[in-house]
């Protein structure tokens, strides 16, 4: 078994080959868990899931690396031998900061109404790396209703194009209608033919939505997911 040797936050570890660095955070955050003494290593995501294909379209992971012109992408860039990674320092923050801000550009200010509200990851890294203003002065986009299933409810409104259901759907549920449909700010997840998903797993990506785009349709107003 091929090992490499790289650093994380000045902790040196031993990851497999063609373990992404994201994944050897993970291994790391496991043995810190051991040992409180440590600062824990946290990295924000969106699109990441270890159960499906790397999209590496949400940016939020960026890290840095030493000998790198700019921060890279944490869950598509594969460790190497002596590779020397920072994931707290002023230009991490600030590209996260970055990429946060485009997110809330068009995600509609209804979180005291949303299902998800609470329980958020878009909500949570607002928190840490959001700011106290908008610099974006133009009208908010909006999506008109969807329904895919008597079982979810779409409010593709608040969508930050993970993509998670897509890959879902396509890799683990065998269901191929939903995609990404149109190209830059009319971009959207919607379906090739608006029909009712069949599959029996349809109903998981309710909890992969890292937002409120996707909720469940029984229990609207009644629960936060």
């Amino acid at each position: 078994m091929n090992l490499v040797n790289l650093t994380i936050d000045n902790i040196n570890l031993l990851v497999k080959k063609n373990t992404t660095i994201i994944q050897a955070c993970l291994v790391l955050k496991k043995q810190q868990n051991n040992n409180t003494d440590e600062k824990e290593i946290a990295i924000p995501r969106f699109c990441f899931h270890q159960e499906l294909e790397i999209a590496g379209n949400c940016r939020m992971c960026l890290v840095e690396l030493v000998n790198s012109p700019k921060p890279v992408v944490a869950c598509a860039m594969q460790v190497n031998d002596k590779m020397i990674i920072k994931t707290d320092t002023v230009l991490v923050k600030k590209a996260r900061e970055g990429v946060l801000e485009f997110f809330l550009i068009n995600h509609p200010l209804d979180c005291p109404v949303c299902d998800q509200g609470g329980e958020c990851d878009l909500q949570d890294q607002v928190g840490v790396f959001g700011i106290d203003k908008s610099r974006f002065n133009e009208y908010k986009r909006a999506i008109s209703y969807k329904s895919c299933s008597p079982f979810i409810k779409m409010v593709m409104t608040r969508c930050i194009h993970c993509t998670r259901c897509i890959r879902f759907l396509t890799e683990i549920a065998g269901v191929y209608n939903f995609c990404l449909v149109g190209r830059g700010n009319q971009m959207e997840v919607g379906q090739f033919v608006f029909k009712n998903l069949k599959s029996e797993l349809s109903g998981n990506i309710v909890d992969l939505c890292p937002v409120g785009a996707l909720t469940g349709k029984s229990s609207a107003f009644k629960l936060r997911f």
